[in-house]
């Protein structure tokens, strides 16, 4: 049986890529408890300069879907989803996994908008979704975080983070 749980990390990130802050929390794997979770990471952070919510992905832990719309309704900051590829074919991913209550998660799925492709360089893109923000602002943002490679730079060092905790407690 494999694990129920997985841990998610957040950073506080400034522009000058000076990191500022952590907390991390644990998320169900096939859950739906995702968005609580980020809710409850900026809640921990209790700090009035977060600018906005950047996610590696809104599908997460095994389909658990992140809902954009309510992270901005409920903390008033633009959010950002930002992935290397589009999901593909999610439909039928989350009526195949959860036949009998497939409808909620894909709603959600909807509801966060149009996946829109964002050429990083000449030899690379990334794919983006974003509420309480335009694109050319969601442009400017992820070009600006983005030093090497296509993820930004508070994704990339949430992925480290989350990826060192879920090590440690492997160790265990």
């Amino acid at each position: 049986m494999g694990a129920s749980h997985s841990i998610l990390g957040g950073v506080v990130i400034r522009r000058d890529l000076i990191i500022d802050g952590m907390v991390w929390d644990r998320v169900t794997i096939r859950g739906s408890d995702s968005t609580e979770t980020i809710l409850r990471m900026v809640k921990q952070l209790d700090r009035m300069d977060i600018n906005g919510i950047m996610l590696h992905g809104t599908v997460i832990a095994g389909y658990n879907i992140i809902d954009m719309a309510r992270l901005v309704q409920e903390t008033s900051l633009p959010v950002i989803s930002v992935t290397k590829q589009p999901q593909e074919d999610l439909k039928s991913h989350l009526q195949s996994t959860f036949p009998s209550n497939w409808e909620h998660r894909w709603r959600i799925a909807q509801q966060n908008g149009e996946i829109k492709a964002l050429e990083i360089n000449a030899n690379s893109c990334v794919y983006v979704q974003y509420k309480e923000c335009e694109y050319e602002t969601v442009k400017g943002i992820i070009k600006g975080f983005t030093h090497f490679g296509t993820i930004p730079e508070p994704v990339r060092v949430a992925r480290l983070f989350s990826r060192s905790l879920i090590d440690a407690e492997k160790q265990k």
